[in-house]
C-alpha cells in the first residue's frame, strides 16, 4: 500500500470543500502526478457512505482495546464514546483502588518519531498546568505499548453547547452568559500562552447545572507535534467553518486565531448559523442582532488578525458594555452614538429632565447635571478603553520579550546544540535591562516570572533578588491582582527563609496569607498554599511544633477536599515527612512520605521533578529510623533525576549530595561519603545559602572528614563554619552553634589538643543542663565525649565516675540493644588495659564483639576497630596467634573505609608490622 501520511495535511483541509472547490485546489498544488490522483481518491471515498478512514480509526480502536486488556495505566476503559480525525476517544475509570474516578481517554493518531513524543511531553505537562473551572482539565498521560500516546482528560457530563442553548437558554442575556464562560477560560489559556486551535460547538459541554467546559485543550497543537509540524503553524487540525483565514491557508497561528473562532461561534449561539451565507436551517431559535452585536461579531471576525479583538479580555469587555448599554469598541465613537447608548442607559432619568424643562426653567439645572454624568460616563469609557490597549501591549511586550530571549539561547547564538533551561533563563534575565527602559510595568512581570524559575532550579539568590525587584513598588489594584500577587509573595517568603532573612520572610507569607483571605476566602487549595508558607516560617525561627501542625491541617484538607492541584499536595506531604523526621518521629514521617509518593505514581509522570523533594524527605525518614542502607538507593535515584530532568547543580543538589554522604558516613563508608562531599561542595559554591545553613553545610563536611580520618581537613571546615556563624553574630546558645562546638571539641581531642577540647566540652556541658536540662540526649553526649577525652588523657580517676554517668543517662534515653552500650563496653575496655586489668578489658571487649556480631545494623569498621582493639589485648596476654587472625580481619575493613591517618586504622597498621601481618 502506499504511503500516505504526507497527504493528511491536505485531505483534512480540503474534505469540507465542494467537489469542484476541491479539484481546483489539488490542481494548485505542488504534487506529482500520483500524489493527485491518490488525494482524489481518498476524497471521493469520503464522500460515500461508510466513510474507509473512520472504519480504519475504528478498527484500530477495536484492535486497541482487544490487545491492551482495556487498561492503560491507572485507568480501565469502559466503551468507546466518540472517534475522529485526532483519534479515538473511550470512557475509563481509574482502576488502582486510590478512589473512585471517571476521564475521557484520547488516543492520539500521529507521533512516529521519538522527537515528536518528546515534543508531545513537553506540551502535554504545560497543558496539565491549566487550572480553571471552564475548561476540562489533562489529568494524566502516556503511551500504549506499541507507542501510540493516549491523554487522560477530565470527564464532563452534559449537553453541547448549541444543544444546551437551545433547550435552557432562549433569552439574549442567558446566551451571552454561557459565552462569557468561554471566554473567561480562553483569555486563562491565553495568558498561559496557550492556544485552542480548534474552537467550535462540539468542543463545548454544559452540564445540567449550566456550567460551560471547553473541551480538548490544545489536542490540535499536540496533533501538530506528532505530525512533526511548525511549531508556530498548522495546516492539519482545524474545523471548517470555525477556523480562521490564516489557519486555513496554513500561515502562522497566534492567539488571534482563537478570537476569530470565537467569533463565528457566537454568531451561531446568537442566530442559529455560523454565518450570514450559511442557509442550512437554524441549529436554535434566532435572536435579532442589532447595530452593536453585528459591529462586535465583524470585529471578532476580521479577516486581518490585527484588526480582531487583541485578546478574549478586550473581547469579553465589549460584551459587558453592550449588555450595560455602553459604548462599545467596535463601534463608531461619533458623539450621537454616545448620547444614544447614554439615553438608552438612563431613559427615566433624561424623560424626567426633559419634562422638567419643559415645566419650568427652575428645573434646567437637572439637565445639566445628567449631561456632567454623561461626560464622566464617556471619560470612564475612554479611561476602560486605554486600559485595555494597555493590556494588550503589555502581553504583546511579554510575548515579544520572551522571544528575544528564547531567540539569544537558541542553538545558532548560542553556538550549542544543546540549550538548557538554566541558558534560557540567563539569557532572558540579560534581557530585563532593555525591557526595563521600556516598559517597567512589564520588566516586573517577567522578573517575578524569572524569579520562580530560577527558584526551581534551584538559584536561591538569584531568584530572591528577581522577585524582590519585581514587588517593589507594586500594588494590586482589584481581587484578581492580588491573588497572583499573593503567589509571588509565598514565594518570595520560601526564599528569604532559604536565606534566613526570618523577619522578611514572615511578613511575605503573611502578606500573602491575608490578601488569600480577603479575596477568595473559600479557596481550599489557596488556603493549603497559606499553610505552607506560614509553616516555614515557623520552622525557620525554631518553632518546629506549631509548624507541624499547620501541615498537618494543610494535609488533611487536601485529601478531605480531594484537591485536584497533586503539586501542592506532594509538597505538603514532603514538608510534614521531613519535619517529623528531624524530630524523630520517623515511623509517621516514612508513611506520609510513601502516601505522598504513591500518590506521585498515580497522577505524575514518572520524571516529574516534583517527586525529587519528597523521595529526599522518604530517605530522611528512612536515615531517622536507622534504615540508612534503605536510604541510599532512594538518594541515588534521586540524584540521577536531578540531572536528567533538572540541573547537575543548584541547592537541590547540593542538598541531595549531603544527605547521600551523610548516609554513607552513618553507613561507615567513610571514604566514599568525603569523595560524596566534593559533589556537595561543587553545588554549593554554585548558590547562594543563609549563613546557618552554609555553617551547619561546612559542619557535616568537618565531620566527613573526621570520621574518614582527614583530621586538617576537618579542623579547617570547623573554623570556616565558626567564622560564618560568628559574621551571623549567631548566640552562643543557639543550638547549631552548640552542635558545632560540640564537633569541634571531639576534633580536637583527636589531634592531641586535650586542654582545649576539656574547656570547650565542659562549658557546653554546663551550659546545656540550663538550657535543656541534665536529662537531655544533648547532655548525655556531652557527658560521653568527657568521658573519652578523660581515657585519652590517661585519667581514670575523671574518667570512669564521667563513663558510668553517660551509660546511666543512656540507659534512660535508649534501650538496652542500642549500639552505644557496645561502645560503653570498648571504653570501660580501654580504660582497664590501661590499668593492666586484662581480664576486665577482656570481659568487655568480648561482650562488645558479641553486640556488635549479633546486631544486624552494626557498621563493619565498628566490628573491625572492636576486634583490632582485641587484638592488641591478645598480643598483651602473649596470645600472638589470635592477634594475628583478629588484625587479618580489621585490616581490610579498615583499609576500604577511613584513610591512612585515621587513628584507629593508623594504631592498628602499627601492631600488625609488629607481628609481620601484611595490611
Amino acid at each position: 500500500m502506499p504511503h500516505i501520511d504526507h497527504l493528511a495535511g491536505h485531505f483534512e483541509r480540503l474534505c469540507g470543500l465542494s467537489e469542484d472547490e476541491q479539484r481546483a485546489e489539488i490542481a494548485r498544488l505542488d504534487l506529482a502526478a500520483d500524489d493527485r490522483r491518490q488525494l482524489l481518491d481518498l476524497l471521493e471515498a469520503d464522500r460515500r457512505d461508510g466513510d474507509p478512514i473512520r472504519q480504519v480509526v475504528s478498527a484500530g480502536a477495536a484492535s486497541f482495546q482487544r490487545t491492551t486488556a482495556n487498561r492503560l495505566g491507572a485507568w480501565r476503559l469502559i466503551r468507546e464514546i466518540g472517534a475522529g480525525g485526532m483519534g479515538t476517544v473511550f470512557l475509563a475509570e481509574r482502576a488502582d483502588g486510590h478512589f473512585d474516578q471517571q476521564v475521557a481517554i484520547k488516543l492520539l493518531r500521529g507521533f512516529p518519531t521519538n522527537d515528536s513524543m518528546r515534543r508531545l511531553r513537553q506540551e502535554r505537562q504545560i497543558l496539565a498546568g491549566l487550572d480553571h473551572p471552564n475548561i476540562a482539565r489533562l489529568l494524566d498521560g502516556g503511551e500504549t505499548g506499541d507507542g501510540q500516546p493516549w491523554l487522560a482528560m477530565e470527564y464532563v457530563e452534559g449537553s453541547s453547547l448549541l444543544d444546551y442553548a437551545s433547550a435552557h437558554a432562549p433569552t439574549l442575556g442567558d446566551r451571552l452568559r454561557l459565552f462569557d464562560a468561554m471566554l473567561d477560560a480562553i483569555a486563562h489559556a491565553h495568558q498561559h500562552l496557550i492556544i485552542h486551535r480548534d474552537l467550535k460547538p462540539a468542543n463545548v459541554l454544559v452540564s445540567d447545572e449550566g456550567v460551560v467546559k471547553l473541551l480538548d485543550f490544545g489536542i490540535a497543537r499536540l496533533i501538530d507535534e506528532g505530525e512533526a509540524a511548525q511549531a508556530a503553524t498548522s495546516t492539519r487540525v482545524f474545523s471548517r467553518g470555525y477556523a480562521s483565514p490564516e489557519q486555513r491557508d496554513g500561515r502562522t497561528i497566534t492567539t488571534a486565531s482563537d478570537i476569530y473562532s470565537l467569533g463565528v461561534m457566537l454568531h451561531e449561539l446568537l442566530t442559529g448559523r455560523r454565518d450570514a451565507a450559511d442557509l442550512s436551517p437554524p441549529r436554535l431559535a434566532p435572536l435579532a442582532l442589532d447595530a452593536d452585536l453585528a459591529g462586535i461579531l465583524a470585529k471578532a471576525c476580521a479577516t486581518l488578525p490585527e484588526r480582531r479583538y487583541s485578546g478574549a479580555s478586550e473581547f469579553r469587555d465589549d460584551l459587558d458594555r453592550y449588555r450595560k448599554g455602553r459604548p462599545v469598541r467596535a463601534a463608531r465613537m461619533t458623539r450621537t452614538y454616545r448620547l444614544r447608548k447614554f439615553i438608552g442607559r438612563h431613559r427615566i432619568a433624561v424623560a424626567a429632565a426633559l419634562l422638567a424643562v419643559c415645566v419650568v426653567a427652575a428645573f434646567v439645572w437637572r439637565l445639566e447635571r445628567e449631561r456632567e454624568r454623561a461626560v464622566v460616563a464617556e471619560a470612564a469609557s475612554q479611561r476602560a478603553l486605554l486600559a485595555s490597549e494597555r493590556d494588550a501591549a503589555s502581553a504583546r511586550a511579554s510575548l515579544q520579550f520572551l522571544t528575544d530571549a528564547f531567540s539569544a539561547a537558541s542553538p545558532d547564538r548560542a553556538m550549542s546544540r544543546q540549550v538548557s533551561v538554566p541558558n534560557l533563563l540567563d539569557a532572558a534575565r540579560l534581557k530585563l535591562a532593555s525591557l526595563q527602559a521600556k516598559d517597567p510595568a512589564v520588566a516586573k512581570q517577567m522578573q517575578r516570572l524569572l524569579a520562580v524559575l530560577y527558584s526551581q532550579l534551584g538559584e536561591a539568590r538569584t531568584a530572591r533578588d528577581l522577585m524582590r525587584d519585581g514587588l517593589a513598588g507594586i500594588t494590586p489594584t482589584d481581587g484578581a491582582e492580588a491573588l497572583r500577587l499573593a503567589e509571588d509573595y509565598a514565594e518570595y517568603s520560601m526564599l528569604l527563609g532559604l536565606l534566613e532573612e526570618g523577619p522578611a520572610a514572615e511578613e511575605a507569607a503573611r502578606t500573602a496569607a491575608a490578601w488569600r483571605q480577603q479575596y477568595a476566602p473559600g479557596d481550599v487549595l489557596l488556603r493549603i498554599n497559606s499553610l505552607q508558607s506560614l509553616a516555614m516560617v515557623k520552622h525557620r525561627s525554631g518553632d518546629d511544633t506549631g509548624a507541624i501542625e499547620q501541615l498537618r491541617e494543610a494535609l488533611r484538607l487536601g485529601t478531605e477536599k480531594r484537591v485536584e492541584d497533586i503539586d501542592a499536595r506532594i509538597e505538603t506531604a514532603q514538608l510534614l515527612a521531613n519535619l517529623l523526621a528531624t524530630r524523630g518521629d520517623c515511623d509517621e514521617a516514612l508513611e506520609i512520605a510513601r502516601n505522598g509518593l504513591a500518590l506521585a505514581d498515580a497522577r505524575l509522570p514518572d520524571d516529574a521533578p516534583s517527586r525529587l523533594p519528597l523521595m529526599r524527605a522518604q530517605a530522611s525518614a528512612l536515615n531517622a529510623c536507622g534504615r540508612q542502607a534503605e536510604a541510599e538507593p532512594v538518594l541515588r535515584a534521586a540524584i540521577a533525576m536531578q540531572e536528567r530532568v533538572v540541573a547537575a547543580g543548584g541547592t537541590r543538589m547540593m542538598g541531595l549530595a549531603n544527605d547521600l554522604a551523610l548516609t554513607l558516613n552513618d553507613l561507615g563508608r567513610y571514604q566514599e561519603a568525603a569523595e560524596m562531599l566534593k559533589q556537595s561542595d561543587r553545588a554549593r559554591g554554585e548558590v547562594g545559602l543563609g549563613k546557618i545553613d552554609d555553617a551547619i553545610s561546612l559542619g557535616n563536611r568537618a565531620g566527613i572528614l573526621e570520621n574518614a580520618g582527614d583530621y586538617a581537613g576537618a579542623l579547617s571546615a570547623f573554623d570556616r563554619a565558626r567564622a560564618v556563624l560568628d559574621e551571623d553574630r549567631l548566640d552562643a546558645d543557639h543550638q547549631v552553634r552548640r552542635r558545632l562546638e560540640r564537633a569541634f571539641a571531639r576534633t580536637l581531642g583527636l589531634v592531641g589538643q586535650h586542654a582545649r577540647a576539656w574547656s570547650m566540652l565542659t562549658d557546653l556541658r554546663t551550659r546545656c543542663a540550663r538550657i535543656e536540662g541534665e536529662d537531655s540526649g544533648e547532655y548525655a553526649m556531652l557527658t560521653w565525649q568527657l568521658a573519652l577525652l578523660a581515657e585519652r588523657m590517661d585519667d581514670p580517676a575523671v574518667g570512669l565516675p564521667l563513663l558510668d554517668e553517660a551509660a546511666r543517662r543512656w540507659s534512660a534515653l535508649v534501650p538496652e540493644s542500642h549500639p552505644v552500650f557496645a561502645h560503653v563496653h570498648r571504653a570501660r575496655a580501654r580504660y582497664a588495659m590501661r590499668q593492666g586489668a586484662f581480664e576486665l578489658a577482656e570481659t568487655n571487649l568480648l561482650a562488645a564483639i558479641a553486640r556488635f556480631e549479633h546486631d544486624g545494623s552494626t557498621l563493619p569498621v565498628d566490628l573491625a576497630i572492636a576486634r583490632s582493639e582485641l587484638a592488641d589485648l591478645r598480643l598483651r596476654q602473649g596470645r600472638k596467634a589470635e592477634a594475628r587472625s583478629l588484625l587479618r580481619q580489621s585490616l581490610d575493613v579498615l583499609g576500604k573505609t577511613v584513610l591512612p591517618g585515621e587513628i584507629y586504622r593508623s594504631r592498628t597498621e602499627k601492631l600488625a608490622a609488629s607481628l609481620g601481618v601484611s595490611a
